[in-house]
């Protein structure tokens, strides 16, 4: 599935956890409760970062708190908080870096910024939730998620401020404009302008990689995740979609096949 809900309904639903429920920051969690059992088996994954002190302070929490991580939040509201089901709706599994790497439009001004694209700096994701706010799960200030200013943009009275490196959108939202409109996609008779578009192939990755995946999934090829990553998976729907169009058969996504993807 390409977009399974627009950037409101996002926005909301993240702001939905902060408010109905109890949560904690946790490396490699994406909305469990905080039981003991949990605990001890996330100990197991990571060792290192639940050491004995952390492993503590995790125990003494309600059993119903809810624990995170920074994309473990986008995660988990990717896919159904609180019925949270692993890997569902075609959402990738990945960390911040995988999740910034697949990111659209990406840009370091932040004066086009709109609600619910993902903030990044190095180690950490957030989203941003307009009126110079974002919302994030961090350990950092009140360890849990929390409402923060974006400092590129200005400090505001009460909230803790973080200054992000960059900003884009999630492939997985349908992002709409001020005036909640739909962005507009080019008319049928609207030639797009694949000049820009790079050449790609297995092992390339990346937003343009991220667009190849999502167009094939709205065409019925499955590139076996929407992840930024030209894999085995991605190869083979290239292939197929180029046999089935009576392109060259080659796994290499140049102008023609460009064309006829965005074009056709």
């Amino acid at each position: 599935m390409a977009q399974i809900m627009t950037n409101q309904e996002f926005v909301d639903r993240l702001l939905k956890v902060r408010e109905k429920y109890k949560t904690y920051y946790a490396k490699g969690t994406f909305g469990q409760c905080a039981t003991p059992s949990f605990i001890d088996q996330k100990r197991q994954q990571y060792p290192k970062w639940y050491n004995d002190s952390r492993v503590k302070n995790l125990k003494a929490l309600p059993d119903d708190t809810r624990l995170f991580d920074c994309v473990g939040l986008i995660k988990g509201v990717l896919w159904g908080f609180p019925n949270t089901k692993y890997k569902s709706n075609g959402v990738a599994e990945g960390n911040d870096q995988d999740y910034w790497n697949m990111a659209l439009d990406k840009s370091k001004s932040f004066s086009q910024i709109q609600i619910g694209e993902l903030l990044w700096m190095k180690g950490h994701v957030g989203v941003y939730i307009g009126n110079g706010k974002a919302i994030e799960c961090t350990a950092s200030w009140q360890n849990k998620v929390q409402i923060t200013a974006v400092a590129n943009i200005g400090p505001i009275s009460g909230l803790n401020s973080r200054r992000w490196e960059g900003h884009g959108k999630i492939p997985y939202i349908k992002y709409m404009d001020n005036e909640n409109k739909i962005n507009p996609e080019p008319s049928g008779d609207s030639k797009i302008d694949i000049s820009k578009y790079p050449i790609l192939r297995k092992g390339s990755k990346g937003a343009y990689v991220t667009k190849l995946q999502t167009i094939l999934v709205q065409k019925k090829y499955d590139p076996k995740g929407i992840d930024g990553i030209f894999g085995p998976g991605c190869d083979k729907a290239v292939r197929q979609y180029q046999k089935d169009h009576k392109l060259v058969v080659d796994g290499c996504v140049g102008p023609k096949t460009w064309n006829s993807l965005l074009n056709s």
